[in-house]
């Protein structure tokens, strides 16, 4: 069978984390968003529609992933015509995964860096 589409991969060491399947989905889906970049903003209501969950299941679920360090996310605003500021899309930007986890803790070898 011949493969056709778009892939994207994600470190198996995310199953150490216990996630969620709605959990694991929304990461999944901000993986596959961000690419080769690792940030994307896609907005509240297409993150639960495309991972088939309510917004709030979606908040919940990106809540949870920034709490345990796997994404962090950045608000995004600007001012209207009006000069009133308003949210917009918010950033995500995907971390690297440390090298386990352990007692609700990452653990990173001491070598490894986090890139900035």
């Amino acid at each position: 069978m011949k493969m056709s589409g778009r892939f994207f991969q994600v470190d198996e060491r995310v199953f150490d984390y216990g996630l969620t399947p709605f959990q694991f989905t929304v990461y999944c889906y901000l993986v596959s968003c961000a690419g080769s970049r690792g940030s994307c903003y896609p907005a509240m209501r297409t993150i639960a529609k495309k991972c088939s969950c309510s917004e709030s299941t979606a908040r919940d679920a990106i809540k949870t992933l920034t709490t345990l360090g796997l994404i962090s996310k950045e608000y995004g605003y600007r001012e209207n015509r009006y000069g009133i500021r308003q949210q917009t899309s918010n950033l995500y930007r995907i971390k690297p995964i440390p090298l386990y986890y352990e007692k609700g803790e990452p653990r990173y070898d001491r070598d490894y860096e986090l890139p900035l």
